[in-house]
């Protein structure tokens, strides 16, 4: 194996190969690292285009669904606290006129933009893997 090379992980996914020295490796599967010893690790193994591509187009899938699941979650739970989530944005807690837990944001505000953190970051791999994916389209095959 080489760098570039696309590598397949049990149970975890397609990638390419990041880094080698010696025998470890470093795979990256859409966008994190992992690592392997292949004198000892088994669960590695050599995988072609083809496969990349259908890997490809399954994450995609995962992705776009996570990002809108995450954001209906945050649409809804500022619906459930009456529109709060939005309206105390960036507010610091109070209690007796003392900033409570220090300077932080208002706890109910801070899971909401959680929520809209956690989908914004799925659809940012997700724009990475349709580019990956267009460029090995156009490879011949």
């Amino acid at each position: 194996m080489k760098k570039g090379d696309l590598v397949k992980i049990q149970d975890v996914g397609i990638g390419k190969v990041e880094s080698i020295f010696n025998n470890d490796i470093a795979v990256n599967i859409c966008g994190q690292n992992y690592y392997r010893d292949l004198s000892t690790d088994t669960d590695v193994e050599p995988s072609n285009v083809k496969e990349y591509i259908q890997f490809l187009k399954l994450m995609i899938k995962e992705l776009t669904n996570k990002s809108k699941t995450k954001r209906k979650e945050a649409a809804d739970y500022n619906k459930n606290v009456d529109g709060l989530a939005t309206k105390r944005k960036g507010k610091v807690t109070l209690v007796n006129g003392n900033y409570a837990f220090g300077l932080g944001e208002n706890s109910i505000s801070s899971y909401h933009r959680g929520l809209l953190t956690d989908a914004k970051k799925a659809k940012e791999i997700k724009d990475k893997l349709k580019k990956e994916l267009e460029y090995y389209k156009l490879l011949p095959a």
